[in-house]
């Protein structure tokens, strides 16, 4: 689920008292039902705006729709990935102290190409 402003998105349930001839608007990027077209349109607006990242990549700055498509794209490749050097990358990954993504990205990426061989 793309996160909205960093922070994780909830849908809102669709209410519980509709009738089979209420009005609804439906959203089909979220799958939410409203009652209200206000509520649809401030929805839709937000799913167009700019304020939501990937919560698998963390990548920023993405409509609803680009966040889920990067979020589908980043599971492919990480199914992809070698069960054999995960938990070493994991294990790597708990002993760093680095904060900063791009510093521990680096030191992985030395560590691994030295010592890691195919076979």
């Amino acid at each position: 689920m793309p996160l909205l402003h960093r922070k994780k998105f909830c849908p809102i349930p669709p209410a519980e008292n509709l009738d089979d001839e209420d009005e609804v608007f439906y959203c089909p990027l979220t799958h939410e039902i409203f009652i209200d077209y206000d509520d649809f349109y401030d929805r839709t607006i937000l799913c167009n705006s700019l304020v939501w990242s990937c919560s698998i990549t963390d990548r920023p700055n993405l409509t609803y729709q680009e966040a889920l498509d990067c979020e589908k794209e980043a599971k492919k490749k990480l199914a992809h990935f070698p069960v054999s050097i995960q938990k070493p990358l994991l294990y790597l990954v708990s002993l760093s102290h680095r904060t900063r993504i791009d510093e521990l990205n680096d030191d992985i990426y030395v560590f691994m190409r030295e010592r890691y061989f195919v076979g």
